[in-house]
């Protein structure tokens, strides 16, 4: 295997790690950055270095099972573990959650600090886990479509632009 390769195989399964932790293990209040790599993750794609459809797959994957595991993790610790949640950001997740209902799970993942307390405010605020798991299903693929296709889409453009 050669280094290009390596870093390719890495790109996938590197990314898809960050945000299965981004939303999995509160990682974006500390390292956010999930819309960054996404877009630029289109951006590689649309230059050839990365398989757009394997990239799209392993990202929704990854989002969608990050939130469950959120959710899980809100559910088994409840108000515990969002006590240690910066108080500002936690009012405007709740404040959000509150305000649109269900919708909040299909707009959670376009908002950073959103998408990464959602998932534990769901599962300690006892959203049933069935009804959790198909918003957020459904908000993980709209998110990482949306978002990828910009990379993908915009750098495809310019280079049309630039030739």
């Amino acid at each position: 295997m050669n280094i290009l390769d390596f870093a390719a195989k890495a790109s996938y399964l590197g990314s898809a790690g960050l945000l299965f932790l981004e939303t999995g293990a509160l990682i974006g209040m500390v390292i956010p950055g999930g819309d960054s790599l996404v877009l630029a993750l289109g951006v590689l794609a649309a230059m050839g270095h990365l398989k757009f459809g394997l990239l799209w797959l392993l990202l929704i994957m990854a989002t969608t099972l990050g939130q469950w595991a959120g959710y899980y993790w809100g559910h088994r610790s409840g108000g515990s573990l969002l006590r240690r949640v910066d108080k500002d950001k936690l009012s405007k997740a709740r404040y959000f959650l509150k305000r649109y209902g269900s919708f909040a799970f299909l707009l959670s993942p376009f908002l950073p600090v959103v998408r990464t307390l959602m998932p534990f405010l769901a599962g300690a605020g006892g959203v049933p886990a069935g009804r959790y798991a198909l918003w957020s299903a459904v908000a993980a693929a709209l998110w990482i479509t949306s978002t990828l296709s910009v990379g993908y889409f915009a750098t495809n453009w310019a280079l049309i632009l630039l030739h």
